[in-house]
């Protein structure tokens, strides 16, 4: 039982250390969230077949109030054949989806093209307004706007 509630108290306190930013050394503040799926997307592009990975990540940058900045984070992508050879870059669209203070139902897409060096990354400002945020993010083909390719992942924050 005691066990159990040192677990617990100690999953607390770095929790709370999390939150609330401490110990880190961010430039920008992270911002609280609750990630429903995951920070990591499969996904696949346009040509030879490429497939990859890439990561979300949420800030919000200083000095602009009501703001989430969007950050794709590739960790290579990869393909096969003669056309990966003479173009090994894997072209798709990311559909950002997100309801808030500035308004419900807004989405819009980034092209994104990923190459097979990890760490490649696509930067976007968001204006949700200030207060609570639910932002959804999936990729879609890069032909064809309306066919979903990944499942995606749905984020609950807290926007300053």
């Amino acid at each position: 039982m005691m066990r159990k509630f040192g677990a617990l108290f100690g999953a607390f306190v770095v929790g709370s250390m999390a939150w609330m930013g401490a110990g880190s050394a961010a430039a920008e503040p992270q911002l609280p969230r609750v990630m429903l799926y995951s920070e990591n997307l499969g996904s696949f592009g346009d040509h030879a077949f490429c497939h990859g990975a890439y990561n979300i990540g949420l800030v919000a940058p200083k000095g602009k109030r009501g703001t989430v900045r969007l950050t794709l984070t590739s960790f290579g992508f990869t393909g096969s054949g003669s056309a990966w050879a003479r173009d090994p870059h894997c072209r798709f669209k990311v559909q950002v989806s997100y309801n808030a203070s500035s308004g419900l139902g807004k989405y819009f897409y980034v092209p994104v093209s990923f190459g097979p060096r990890p760490g490649q990354r696509v930067v976007r400002d968001v204006y949700t307004g200030s207060g609570p945020a639910h932002i959804g993010v999936g990729s879609v083909s890069s032909n064809n706007v309306a066919a979903l390719q990944s499942y995606g992942t749905s984020i609950i924050t807290v926007v300053p």
